[in-house]
């Protein structure tokens, strides 16, 4: 009976996979990489300023944006829409 419901149950969720869906893994990405363009547009006007834009920069980790996204494409090679999300927030860098 068991091996039924599991059957079951694994049966009704392989219709929810689809190869256009894109994990959170990207939308983080993609959120994190448009953070960094923003926070690296902003004006340093004065010491306190320059010193929130610094934190920012190091805790979205700016610096590994573009290797953090290579990697990430070559982990959705089989999804062309993620990669072409990955590449349009890459473009900026």
């Amino acid at each position: 009976m068991r091996m039924l419901v599991l059957a079951g149950a694994a049966a009704a969720l392989s219709g929810c996979a689809d190869a256009d869906w894109s994990d959170d893994a990207v939308t983080r990405f993609v959120e994190r990489a448009e953070m960094c363009e923003h926070w690296m547009g902003e004006e340093p006007y004065d010491d306190s300023r320059r010193a929130e834009i610094e934190r920012n920069l190091n805790n979205l980790r700016c610096t590994t944006i573009r290797r953090d996204g290579e990697a990430l494409k070559v982990s959705r090679k089989d999804r062309p829409g993620d990669v072409v999300r990955i590449d349009a927030a890459l473009a900026g860098f």
